[in-house]
C-alpha cells in the first residue's frame, strides 16, 4: 500500500505516517516508520528533509520515493569529451 501511495510522487516520512494512521488497518501500528520503508528495497530515501516548524517527531523526516519513479526522474548523466 505505500509503494503505491508514493509512486506518483514523493513523500516524506511525515506523510506517510499520517496517511497510514488514517488507515484502518493501520490505526495501532506503533512501529519505526523509516524501517520499515528501508527495508522494503523498492523504496528508496531520496533525501531529508529540514525540520524547520516540525516539533514533535520521533523520526527523521525523509523524502521517500520507488524505485521505479527515481528512474523515470532521473537526470542524463554528461557526456565527457576526451
Amino acid at each position: 500500500m505505500i509503494r503505491k501511495f508514493i509512486s506518483q510522487r514523493p513523500r516524506n516520512t511525515a506523510e506517510i505516517a499520517n496517511w497510514l494512521e488514517g488507515k484502518s488497518e493501520f490505526a495501532n501500528m506503533q512501529s519505526d516508520i523509516s524501517g520499515v520503508l528501508e527495508s522494503d528495497s523498492s523504496i528508496v530515501r531520496i533525501g531529508t528533509i529540514r525540520r524547520s516548524g516540525i516539533s514533535g517527531r520521533e523520526y527523521p523526516l525523509s523524502e521517500w520515493a520507488t524505485e521505479e519513479w527515481v528512474a523515470h526522474h532521473e537526470r542524463e548523466k554528461p557526456i565527457k569529451e576526451e
